[in-house]
């Protein structure tokens, strides 16, 4: 079951929570955001329920949901963005709290969200491109590809979701 969400609205509600820990991102960091955050909530809320519609593709540097980066493409994808990339000026509690509304989040919901955030944004961007690129998802949708061969084969949802349930199920082991 897909909720439809918009995943131009979970890009800025994530965006603006990582800037609100006062961390960076930039437009790469936050594909691999979006990403963490799709796997995972599928792992947690059960895969027929997706965070949003979009699947990732397998660029070069990681997975990329197209819209978010045509989105931001106006900036160059390293560079880190501000608030007013994702058009607030201030108030940024107040915006988050806002669109978690808009995108019918649980507190559930919000809490695993914040949890991906803590983890995954306190990481550079490299370091997350170095991280899905050594996890099978990726890794499998570039399968027989050249390293900078130019790709927009689809990461399946399914692959995503085996896999990081898989990597849950072994941690819980431990």
């Amino acid at each position: 079951m897909n909720n439809g969400r918009n995943i131009s609205a979970v890009a800025k509600y994530i965006g603006l929570s990582v800037l609100q820990k006062g961390l960076e991102v930039s437009p790469l960091k936050l594909q691999k955001l979006l990403y963490y955050a799709q796997a995972w909530h599928a792992v947690f809320f059960k895969k027929e329920n997706l965070l949003f519609e979009d699947q990732p593709q397998a660029w070069v540097n990681g997975p990329v949901y197209p819209a978010v980066f045509a989105q931001y493409r106006y900036k160059n994808m390293r560079d880190p963005l501000s608030e007013r990339d994702f058009a607030v000026e201030k108030d940024v509690e107040g915006e988050l709290k806002r669109l978690a509304k808009e995108l019918s989040f649980s507190n559930d919901e919000v809490a695993c969200l914040d949890s991906i955030i803590t983890l995954y944004g306190a990481k550079s961007q490299d370091e997350l491109v170095a991280i899905t690129h050594s996890e099978r998802p990726w890794a499998e949708a570039r399968a027989g590809l050249l390293p900078f061969e130019a790709s927009n084969n689809v990461i399946s949802l399914d692959t995503m979701y085996d896999y990081y349930k898989t990597r849950y199920q072994n941690n819980r082991k431990q």
